[in-house]
């Protein structure tokens, strides 16, 4: 893991986006933002990212699609998806190494889920 591991934060919810971006940069992360799948599938063909940080219901690209492209052109990156919905009825089956966070979540959760998938 470098220094300073990278992360792009996928969300379509500002407010969220802005809350793990400061929370993760405290955390000592290298932080990208996006505010769509789309946007993220932009930012993961430009640059490697150590994980990424996605939303589950997003418009156009859902977090399942993202997971899914990243697992086929980035199966080095780490992905974590979050949702509000039911977590025992979102499952991450597009890849074996995705984890899901229910929210609310705490932040200092997301960080420790984060750093467990990085080093597992």
């Amino acid at each position: 893991m470098a220094p300073h591991p990278s992360i792009l934060i996928v969300d379509d919810e500002r407010q969220i986006r802005s809350l793990l971006s400061a929370t993760f940069t405290r955390a000592g992360f290298q932080v990208t933002t996006a505010s769509s799948g789309r946007d993220a599938v932009a930012c993961c063909s430009c640059q490697p990212f150590d994980v990424v940080l996605s939303d589950v219901r997003m418009p156009e690209m859902d977090g399942h699609e993202l997971v899914s492209w990243i697992a086929a052109h980035r199966p080095q990156t780490r992905t974590l998806l979050m949702s509000g919905y039911d977590a025992k009825r979102v499952d991450c089956g597009s890849s074996p190494e995705c984890l899901l966070i229910a929210k609310p979540f705490k932040p200092s959760e997301v960080v420790d889920a984060v750093n467990h998938a990085l080093v597992a």
